[in-house]
């Protein structure tokens, strides 16, 4: 996702000119998804903070992290992943009406 944008059959003009809600939705999500990461990694950085310099391991950073990712950013990541495909799909109906 670090400015390559999503791979797939469609190119990116493709995707903007056929399906554009489409479009702008999986463009907010993934960015959305981006934030949502890096709140998480955050959060446990902070959890951890009180470990650091110390003998002990941030136990809690590591909670945080893991059932943030599994939690929250998994269903994220699902839920991009099938927006993704039906939007894909949607442009490559498109692509085939207009050239049939």
């Amino acid at each position: 996702m670090h400015g390559e944008g999503d791979k797939g059959e469609c190119s990116m003009l493709d995707r903007q000119k056929y399906d554009p809600p489409g479009y702008s939705r999986t463009t907010f999500l993934r960015h959305a998804l981006q934030c949502v990461i890096a709140v998480i990694a955050a959060g446990a950085a902070v959890a951890s903070l009180p470990y650091w310099g110390g003998d002990d391991f941030p136990l809690m950073g590591l909670i945080v992290y893991v059932a943030g990712m599994v939690f929250v950013a998994m269903p994220l990541c699902l839920y991009y992943e099938s927006l993704l495909q039906s939007h894909e799909e949607r442009v490559e109906r498109a692509r085939h009406m207009l050239a049939g």
